[in-house]
């Protein structure tokens, strides 16, 4: 980043074709301690973007249903801020909205923030949503200020080696790998895992439906960055109706299993000791990996109990929060 003396008026700008490897490194700086926490690869990420931004994978991106939009404000040629969008058919999330240290608390973040509102009224988007640290006291109240609401608490738990600290518990368990599930076979399971706040806003097919990418999708994903994303359903004694069911993901750029919000009534949290393991020894064969972590709602007392038992420590809590236009 060049040297300045004063800052000028901001300039809110789509970030340029040249210009990946100055918002990764903004990326490094404004969130070095989640990229470690999460065991990120800085340089995946960067080819990531990279890809992203050309032609091809636009048309690619734009045939699913998406658009991938990033911008900056920069202040005398220095990119001070940054915002990536990620525009769906009914919703704009924002990720990566990030200031460097030299220009916080001038507004930017916000004016960026705001571009977002611009971007889905123009393309006719009623919802903005997007993630924090729960404990980022100042993004939370910046996000708060513009009209966002928490529906979602969430925590995020980790283990380095959960392959070999796990045993089973039942021989009657078995899992399998699913394309597509009932969504009356896991609706009555939606209120022990997720809060009604959650489930108003997100709706409560898309939670299930986002459990199972489409085939284009999964392809996308593989191609773009290596990334497996397999959902796997859980039976007990042979019954024809599953249990339980958990998304999980690898990818080039994280050096770690990461694993969905298990899905299963409260009474069967216990099946947890046996689902987790089984899920991660099948992902384990596919590239080594040992590391892994799970998602939760922090409302699953219980649940997190049985996740923490299997040696998994929190890492940290999330919101998510949500603006309606």
């Amino acid at each position: 980043m060049k040297s300045t003396d004063k800052t000028s008026t901001p300039e809110i700008r789509e970030l340029r074709s040249n210009e990946s490897d100055e918002f990764v490194a903004l990326m490094e700086l404004a969130f070095k301690n989640s990229i470690e926490e999460d065991r990120l690869n800085s340089d995946e990420i960067r080819k990531l973007l990279k890809k992203i931004r050309t032609p091809v994978y636009k048309i690619i991106t734009r045939s699913l249903g998406m658009r991938m939009e990033f911008y900056v404000a920069d202040v005398e040629d220095n990119i001070a801020s940054g915002i990536f969008l990620n525009i769906e058919k009914d919703e704009v999330y924002v990720g990566d909205l990030m200031t460097h240290p030299k220009y916080r608390r001038q507004g930017l973040a916000r004016e960026l923030l705001q571009l977002s509102f611009r971007r889905a009224r123009e393309l006719g988007v009623k919802k903005v949503s997007l993630g924090a640290r729960a404990d980022n006291v100042n993004a939370v109240s910046l996000y708060t200020s513009e009209g966002f609401e928490t529906t979602y608490h969430s925590g995020s738990f980790v283990s380095d080696s959960v392959i070999e600290g796990t045993t089973g518990t039942s021989s009657d368990l078995t899992i399998q790998e699913v394309s597509k599930i009932s969504f009356q076979d896991i609706d009555s399971m939606l209120d022990d895992c997720f809060p009604a706040s959650h489930l108003e806003v997100e709706g409560r097919e898309k939670v299930v439906k986002d459990l199972f990418p489409s085939r284009a999708m999964r392809f996308f994903a593989g191609r773009l960055g290596g990334q497996s994303i397999n959902t796997y359903a859980f039976y007990v004694n042979g019954e024809v109706k599953p249990r339980g069911i958990i998304q999980a993901s690898q990818s080039r750029i994280e050096n770690r299993i990461r694993l969905s919000s298990p899905i299963l009534l409260e009474k069967d949290n216990d099946l947890l000791f046996e689902f987790i393991p089984k899920v991660l020894e099948v992902e384990y064969g596919y590239r080594g990996l040992t590391a892994a972590s799970v998602n939760s709602s922090m409302h699953r007392t219980d649940a997190i109990s049985k996740i923490e038992s299997l040696g998994f420590r929190k890492l940290r809590e999330s919101v998510s929060m949500t603006k309606r236009l």
